[in-house]
């Protein structure tokens, strides 16, 4: 579970971002993952400079769609720390690592969850969901051919989403808005419905990872 405090100047924003994430072959009704799918490595070379081009990236992106007052508080917030080191202050005690890309996408997949079924008060084991996800990882072709550079992208591309989206849920707990925590949840419910062909309301995290919500007799 990843509803934790975040810093003051990331729970100013209020609009989640859209996100790069790739369909994944990602059999949520299958069986237990293989032994060495489950452990394959989703891990990448940490590149400084790629770090410093996204965060400039997301900070121009959210110029544009928030405003430059939540900008400069960004810039201000990440002179103090890197997105990553945030990030893994979050996610830490959940067992996830940076410079892995099941590991990011298993918080970012998490949050959307808890966000789309009200779950704020689940604690979800997030180990199973990252052995399915480095199966998923380990049977995707496309995956398989992805540089250190294209792996950085995509992890670091969760982990910046998932901040803005772990800000605006954090700020609506906090508040107790209603309207804006039914808005997130559809949000995550239509983002993972378009951008990974999943029902986030038809899931349950279970010891296999996510799978399909037992249907009622």
């Amino acid at each position: 579970m990843f509803i934790r405090p975040l810093l003051t100047a990331l729970v100013l924003l209020a609009t989640p971002l859209g996100t790069n994430a790739q369909q994944l072959p990602l059999a949520v009704d299958g069986p237990s993952a293989a032994a060495d799918a489950a452990e394959f490595d989703t891990s990448y070379r940490h590149s400084p400079s790629i770090s410093a081009r996204m965060q400039r990236e997301f900070l121009s992106r959210i110029r544009w769609s928030v405003g430059p007052e939540v900008r400069d508080s960004l810039v201000e917030a990440f002179k103090e720390r890197s997105p990553n080191e945030i990030w893994q202050e979050l996610v830490a005690p959940d067992g996830l690592t940076t410079n892995n890309v099941a590991d990011a996408l298993t918080s970012y997949w998490v949050l959307n969850w808890v966000a789309a079924n009200g779950a704020y008060a689940v604690e979800v084991d997030s180990r199973p969901i990252q052995r399915q996800l480095r199966q998923a990882f380990a049977n995707d072709p496309n995956f398989l051919t992805l540089s250190d550079q294209q792996r950085q992208e995509m992890a670091e591309g969760y982990i910046l989403n998932f901040l803005v989206e772990h800000a605006a849920l954090n700020n609506a707990l906090a508040q107790q808005d209603i309207e804006a925590l039914y808005t997130l949840a559809m949000a995550s419910v239509s983002r993972f419905h378009d951008q990974m062909k999943v029902n986030l309301l038809d899931l349950v995290p279970g010891p296999n990872g996510f799978q399909g919500r037992p249907q009622d007799d």
